[in-house]
């Protein structure tokens, strides 16, 4: 064979391994984007089994439907007056009331105003007065929590130490309505229980969605001490709560991510 005829041979021979290298690559590439594609896939359902999973362990009651709260102290007549949720202009202007303040006049009982889990056991010191914040957040279901944030009022160690000691409810705990979870402890700088019901990651007012024998506590501490439970507040926008919001707005940018994988894998 001369070198004229054999190097057409060579050529083709090369090119052909030039066309099985080229669809081998093309293969490991469209492998690698049939993972891509299946893992983009499977991660919102990972996230939302681990999401409902962790609650259903916690023992969070799975649904959204709207509690019926009890009154959260067990000591009524120690509660000398009322701040009202809604309150404008609290702490610094445009900042509006989140909760009931229940003003005590002697150590008091909180107790769980609700059936659910204990979620949050939490202490901060309040930004507006310095003094420490001891809160206990119970979840009612996947949509509603109930925060109860003891403000004794004292600006030294020793006593914030002793009414740390005072907190019995425990994480994970399921509570009832009526179970003891804290002792409020007196003081001479506005000891309160901050009363907060929070819905879809929003604030609401508590006595909306009271008994009505829970319902009827608040007023009766309203009219002896005259005081107000509420100002005039817009309802609850499921719409725009930051637990619809959030969601809305990560599976957006979830749809835009896979429109972009799915076509770019598509080329």
């Amino acid at each position: 064979m001369t070198t004229q005829s054999y190097l057409p041979l060579v050529l083709l021979e090369y090119d052909n391994q030039a066309r099985l290298i080229s669809h081998i690559q093309r293969r490991i590439e469209e492998s690698e984007m049939n993972k891509k594609r299946k893992a983009l896939l499977a991660l919102p359902i990972i996230v939302i089994l681990v999401v409902v999973g962790y609650t259903l362990f916690l023992g969070i009651a799975p649904g959204f439907d709207d509690p019926t709260l009890e009154f959260p102290i067990s000591e009524t007549d120690r509660i000398v007056r009322l701040s009202a949720y809604h309150t404008p202009d609290w702490g610094e202007p445009g900042v509006f009331h989140s909760g009931i303040d229940l003003v005590i006049s002697d150590n008091v009982t909180i107790v769980s105003p609700v059936t659910g889990t204990v979620v949050g056991l939490s202490e901060h010191i309040n930004p507006y007065a310095g003094n420490m914040l001891f809160e206990i957040s119970i979840a009612v279901n996947w949509a509603w929590v109930v925060q109860l944030v003891i403000e004794p009022g004292f600006l030294d160690e020793t006593n914030n130490s002793l009414q740390s000691t005072m907190i019995d409810a425990e994480f994970g705990q399921r509570v009832q309505p009526g179970d003891d979870l804290a002792t409020l402890l007196f003081s001479e700088n506005y000891p309160h229980l901050h009363y907060m019901v929070g819905s879809f990651g929003s604030d609401v007012c508590a006595y909306n969605y009271s008994s009505p024998a829970a319902k009827a506590t608040f007023e009766s501490i309203a009219a002896a001490s005259n005081s107000t439970i509420f100002y005039p507040h817009p309802a609850l926008n499921v719409f725009t709560s930051p637990l619809v919001l959030i969601p809305l707005v990560l599976t957006g940018i979830y749809v835009i991510v896979v429109i972009v994988v799915f076509r770019r894998g598509s080329k």
